[in-house]
């Protein structure tokens, strides 16, 4: 969806009603987390596994994000994988609104300013013609 390209061919009211279902999205989020998740190979350390020899080693899944500029990992247990695939899936699309949301309120700033000029500048030019 290009917002940008929406905005400029709508009126405020418009903006505002969209700016509205935007919103209501927003409400309706469920849990989300920050970060990626990844998937990285790692040896278990039982001495007898076929990680520890050689073999194919197992699949861990870590969520990474960034803290104070710098990357951190967390270990995500194979009991909450799919949960928090689905909690950052739904931080992202949270964004996303959050995003549009936001440049919906831009266009509206952006279109209040200009509306105040035109009319004080509507205003100057009814002086001058009421002065003649």
């Amino acid at each position: 969806i290009d917002i940008a390209k929406r905005m400029k061919t709508t009126s405020t009211r418009e903006l505002e009603a969209q700016r509205a279902v935007l919103l209501r999205q927003v409400r309706a989020a469920g849990p989300s987390i920050e970060g990626t998740l990844a998937r990285v190979p790692r040896t278990c350390g039982k001495a007898s596994c076929r990680c520890m020899r050689g073999g194919p080693k197992h699949q861990a899944v870590i969520l990474c994000k960034k803290v104070a500029g710098r990357s951190v990992a967390m270990h995500v247990p194979k009991a909450l994988r799919e949960d928090v695939e689905e909690w950052s899936r739904e931080h992202k699309r949270i964004k996303r609104l959050l995003k549009a949301v936001s440049e919906i309120n831009e266009q509206i700033l952006r279109r209040h300013v200009g509306e105040k000029r035109q009319a004080a500048a509507l205003r100057r030019s009814l002086k001058v013609l009421r002065a003649q």
